[in-house]
This record gives C-alpha cells, structure tokens and sequence, in this order.
C-alpha cells in the first residue's frame, strides 16, 4: 500500500494485481507513472522469503528516483502551505505549513480532506477536485476568525489537485488596527483643535490688545495643546497594543488624575460634579490610556446629563481599583446596554459626536489588561466602571 500511493490512481490496480502474482524469490518489472514526475519509472519488485511477512523490494534507477523527488523537497520548504488531493478528495500529499495552519489531524495523508478539514475550504477541494476548475486567491475567514488566502490548482488526468494556503490574518489584523487609529484619532483630536482655533480667532478679533484676556485664552490654547500631545501618545500607545504589544505600564496615582480631569470639564449649568477617592490610591497603567479612557467616559456623562450630577469615584477592592463614573441623565434602554461599547453606536442619533468616546475608552482598558462594564436603569442614570490592576500600598 505505501508503494501503490506514490503512483498514479489509474495504475495502481494493475501495481496490486502484480503484487499480488508474486511468489517467494519471484521478480516482476513494471513501468509506472509516478504523482511527481513527468517521465514513466521502471519498478522491479521482488518478493522475499517467506520466514518473514511478506515484504516487497523495490527499486529506481538514480536518475528517475532524483526526478520523482524533486516536487516534494521544494514543497516541503514552499513558504505557504501546501496540501495535494487525489481524484477522490483524499489528502496525498501535505507540507510542514499546511499542517502548521491547518492542524495535523485535519490533513492527515489519505484522510478525506472534506470530513477532517475546516468546513470553510471544503467548497474549495470539491471545486478542485470534482469540477476540476482553479480557484483564483480567494480569502476565506474560518470559524476562529482567522483569515486565509486560498488558491489552487485543478487535478488533471495523472496529477493531483494542489491547495495553496496562506495565513493572512496578521495582515489584516493590522489593516484593521490601521482604521481604528485613524477613525479614533479624527474623533479625539477634533475638540482640541476646535478650541485652540476658537482662542486663536478670539484673540486675532482683539483680545491680544488687553492683557487679561489674552492671558487667559493663551492658557486656554496652552491646555488643549497639552490635551494634543496627551491625546497623540495615547492614540499611538493604543495602536501598538492592538498589533500586540505591550502598553507602556506605569505608577499611576488617581487623584490627581481625576482632578485634572474634572478641572478640565465643562458640565452644564445646573450639573454638579463630585469627586470621591482617597490620597494614595494608584493603579499600574499607562498614564496617557487611562487618561484617554477616563476623559472618554467623563466626557460622556456630561454631554447625557442636563440636570443632576455627575459623581466620580475611585476604590481599592480585593486587589483591583475600581473607577466609576455616574450620572443622572437619561440612562439607557436595555436592550441597547450590551452595545454601547460598539463603535459608531449611538444610543441617541441626535446628540453631537460620531459614538467613539466609549468605544476608545473601552480598546484603551483593554489594552491595558483591565475590564469596563456599564449598569444603567432607563430614566435614572448611568454608571461605567473601570477595573485595573491596584499598586496601592496596603499593610
């Protein structure tokens, strides 16, 4: 069997049938096509004595046996992955790729590729195979959301089909990465530019000509500008994490931060803001993310809270520091509560805003190795927390 699967399917009946012929010490000579080579083998087979089970010698001329063993090397070494099919869709032939990507099991050789490989290419061998057609690069996306690339050649009369298969996922992992940072960046980077442009047009109109106002809109620029630079090292910090690295982790002390964050706010009239979190409270996190994320969810509960207040507060609960940020606007419909993460997701169309604050803020937890969760009740307010790793000192 191990000798009839290297030759071509429409001889192997007549291998067997010689096969079967010999006796002890006989010798039969045959001419054979083999799978990988252009040229007929000559094959002479001999039995050996029976004190043993049955065995069959054979042999191939240098030159023949060098041709017939030129594909397999070079496939084997093929940077993609490689897998042949006979005129019955059973694996003959698979290289070290193919197996690293598709798994050994799934392509075992003789198998049948349509009962152990992945659902998805099964369309693809039954093209190749059954309707001896090529499949031009099509990309296939496999029930663990990885991406290949899969093109392949027909099988022929005395040929099997060949599969070509790449892992593209990386790639498309970073062309994904690539969109989200520059849809992010256009979101977060328009208020401050907004406001630097608003104070440079305010002061050219004639505050620069008295002293205090032109001190306190050059403050003004002076802010968003540090809101820029914090807003570029944030964004780029996020998109390295999404291609897998790791976030810068530092000694964060949340007080301050939060500080800032609520001296930067701007609610509106009649919103009261609160803060409650204890000196010396600190998390390990990347500075610049955790300020993106937090600004994020600020920003989203003054824009939902028209009345009221909003409240942040910070915690140290069994090895974790928890932030939350509450409100008391509108809250949202449960049925929407599940989605408000989803980037472009607004739960009002009508509010300001393209429905990327939250989703920033919730790649940016991520990205640091912590979790975001959001509860709210209709008509009531809503409440998102951030969960991050504690470097609070406790004895």
């Amino acid at each position: 069997m191990p000798l009839a699967a290297l030759v071509t399917l429409d001889e192997r009946r007549d291998l067997r049938r010689e096969l079967s012929r010999l006796e002890s010490g006989g010798r039969v000579t045959l001419e054979l096509r083999s799978l990988h080579a252009e040229q007929p083998l000559v094959v002479a087979l001999e039995a050996l004595p029976r004190t043993n089970p049955l065995r069959i010698a054979a042999s191939i001329s240098s030159e023949q046996q060098h041709e017939a063993s030129q594909l397999n090397p070079f496939m084997v070494r093929f940077p993609s992955g490689v897998v042949a099919l006979d005129e019955a869709g059973r694996v003959v032939f698979s290289n070290p790729r193919a197996r690293t990507i598709l798994g050994p099991d799934a392509i075992r050789k003789g198998a049948d590729f349509a009962s152990s490989a992945p659902p998805e290419l099964r369309a693809v061998a039954r093209r190749l195979v059954e309707f001896a057609a090529p499949v031009g690069p099509i990309e296939i996306t496999l029930a663990d959301h990885r991406v290949l690339r899969v093109s392949g050649m027909a099988a022929a009369r005395n040929d099997p089909a060949l599969m070509l298969i790449e892992d593209v996922s990386a790639d498309h992992r970073q062309e994904r990465v690539m969109h989200e940072f520059l849809r992010n960046a256009a979101h977060q980077l328009r208020t401050p530019l907004a406001g630097i442009t608003a104070a440079v047009e305010t002061l050219q109109s004639g505050a620069k000509d008295k002293p205090e106002e032109r001190d306190r809109f050059l403050a003004h620029v002076e802010r968003h500008a540090e809101r820029l630079t914090r807003l570029a090292r944030g964004l780029l910090t996020l998109a390295r994490a999404q291609l897998g690295e790791d976030a810068p982790i530092d000694f964060v002390e949340l007080r301050p931060l939060v500080d800032r964050l609520v001296a930067e706010a701007e609610p509106h009239v009649g919103v009261d803001m609160h803060v409650e979190c204890e000196p010396g409270l600190a998390t390990l996190a990347s500075p610049d993310l955790l300020y993106e994320a937090l600004a994020a969810l600020l920003d989203n509960a003054l824009e939902h809270t028209r009345d009221g207040e909003v409240r942040v507060t910070a915690a140290q609960l069994n090895g974790r520091v928890a932030v939350t940020v509450r409100d008391t606007g509108p809250g949202i419909l449960p049925e929407f509560v599940e989605r408000v993460f989803e980037p472009f997701f607004r739960v009002t169309p009508s509010r300001k805003g393209y429905g990327l604050g939250l989703a920033i803020a919730a790649q940016a937890v991520h990205a640091m190795g912590g979790e975001i969760d959001v509860s709210s009740e209709f008509g009531t307010g809503s409440a998102f927390t951030v969960r991050l790793r504690s470097a609070t000192a406790v004895e």
